[in-house]
């Protein structure tokens, strides 16, 4: 990258602290350098927006959300989201799928005719209109599955799985029993997380309405990995004492899993995600984190996941995050990874009354870990800056990641009262395998990196960027994929794109990218 083109980006929005001088953990990776100044990329090298840019009406002009993310074996970086757009004369949201090189230019063979992106508009007319993606996994053949939802006029919203070749083209064989290379799930379901076993299978967790209920609960449906077929699906309800509002936004797959003597491992799934509650002496109706736990034993041809009643005595957990605050709040866990010894570690957001004047709203990062019996046996909340946050300051655990090292690796929001950065940052934390701080990775002494492009001199001072989604390559790299807002004008989000460096190189070639949960 030219010294003048370094320059102009930095004036127009970003910090020389962004751009340290050596790659020490935790460094931006100056690697990930497209076309910096040029639309429709903005940023420094090692972090840069990016613009789908659609062409909806507005007020949201642009209007483009990712929401996960996933690495190749090839250091090519996969980012699934939505973006506003006018489809035969219909403002709506598309389904958004772009690959980029491991420099961070578009891979302009992806997607056909679109350049290096799969862009997916149902037709209005058939009462089926907004289109979004939430996750993605990886098979090893290459190919790509996406997850997410529609809306649908007479149906509300129904969960969407769609199935790429590894070019990005349709695989046209994914469709049970339909056309295209999509399958739709019943009426009123949505997912927000795709898994897929190892016999290929296909598993995607939401939330639906079933069993006569009027609200929402946990769901899971699993597909046949050859054709799409629909093979089963299941709903729990947490009955806490309130109208369902149970939503599922992380999955956990784990295999070899053993118990007592261990004859027959089993696999266990976990889905990870939030249930309504109104125990609390306000009398509101507020969220506990909440877990449901699956297994099934592998060894059985065409057996299915059923809810494992030896996590917790009945196959579902809740954990209610206490602050240093006054009041009851939501507790909304949002990602998971295994955990080591079996158990699953979940992170979201803890909101509460944060005193002030007036008192006000405010979250903290919440961290649990859960063992295979459903026991909570470390749990904590803290904001980012290690500062418990004033009223309107939010922080928020949206992904998250094992190195190979054990080392835990989490990203989301970072609301901060410095007014260089209101009102959050993108940031990243790393843990010690004791939920510490691991002072090696950064260069503030706090385990943690903010990544902002936060102007010098005022200019686009006012930023939100917002990290929805974490992955590693076959390096060890650390990959966050979330959106930055301008907030004047409001509703004008672009995607957000990093690469950090660390020193946990691992150099797979037969992986697909992800590395797996420490099991």
């Amino acid at each position: 990258m030219s010294q003048a083109i370094l320059v102009y980006a930095c004036l127009l929005g970003c910090t020389l602290g962004a751009m340290p001088a050596s790659a020490a953990d935790g460094a931006l990776d100056p690697s990930l350098d497209p076309p910096l100044g040029t639309s429709p990329y903005f940023g420094v090298p090692g972090l840069f927006t990016f613009r789908i840019n659609l062409g909806g009406a507005a007020p949201y002009i642009n209007n483009d959300y990712v929401a996960a993310t996933a690495v190749q074996v090839d250091g090519k970086i996969l980012a699934a989201g939505f973006s506003w757009n006018t489809y035969l004369g219909v403002d709506q949201n598309a389904c958004v799928l772009t690959r980029f090189n491991a420099d961070g230019t578009l891979d302009s063979g992806f997607g056909g005719v679109a350049h290096g992106r799969i862009v997916v508009n149902f037709n209005p007319a058939s009462g089926e209109n907004d289109c979004y993606l939430s996750a993605i996994a990886l098979q090893g053949d290459g190919r790509i599955v996406v997850a997410g939802n529609l809306t649908d006029a007479s149906h509300g919203e129904r969960g969407v799985v769609f199935r790429y070749n590894a070019d990005g083209s349709p695989d046209n064989a994914f469709n049970n029993g339909g056309s295209g290379n999509h399958v739709i799930a019943g009426n009123n379901s949505a997912f927000s997380s795709v898994v897929i076993d190892t016999d290929g299978t296909i598993l995607t967790a939401g939330h639906s309405i079933q069993g006569g209920q009027s609200d929402e609960n946990f769901f899971l449906e699993a597909w046949a990995g050859n054709n799409g077929n629909a093979k089963y699906w299941d709903w729990q309800a947490f009955n806490l004492g309130a109208d369902h509002d149970d939503r599922a936004f992380a999955m956990v797959l784990q295999h070899g899993v053993c118990t007592g003597q261990c004859v027959l491992p089993i696999d266990v799934l976990y889905l990870v995600g939030s249930a309504n509650n109104t125990v609390y002496a306000d009398g509101l109706a507020n969220h506990d984190c909440a877990i449901a736990a699956y297994a099934h034993n592998p060894f059985i041809p065409g057996s299915k996941f059923e809810p494992y009643t030896l996590f917790n005595g009945s196959g579902h957990a809740t954990i209610d995050f206490p602050v240093g605050g006054t009041g009851e709040g939501d507790n909304i866990c949002r990602a998971a990874v295994g955990r080591p010894g079996y158990g699953v570690i979940v992170g979201g957001e803890n909101y509460y009354i944060a005193p002030g004047n007036p008192p006000g709203l405010a979250s903290l990062y919440a961290l649990a870990e859960v063992a295979l019996n459903g026991s909570v046996t470390r749990q904590d909340s803290f904001a980012f800056f290690q500062l418990l946050p004033t009223p309107g300051i939010f922080n928020g655990i949206y992904g998250m990641a094992h190195e190979p090292n054990g080392k835990l690796l989490v990203t989301g929001y970072a609301g901060t009262s410095d007014a260089n950065h209101q009102p959050a940052d993108a940031g990243v934390i790393r843990f010690n395998d004791d939920f510490s701080r691991d002072t090696s990775f950064g260069d503030t002494g706090a385990g943690s990196v903010t990544l902002s492009l936060d102007g010098l001199g005022g200019l686009f001072l006012h930023q939100r960027e917002w990290a929805t989604a974490l992955a590693l390559d076959n390096r060890g790299h650390v990959v966050v994929a979330g959106e930055r807002s301008l907030l004047y004008p409001g509703n004008d989000y672009d995607w957000l794109v990093g690469r950090l460096t660390t020193s946990d190189e691992i150099f797979r070639d037969s992986y697909d990218g992800i590395v797996p949960p420490v099991e």
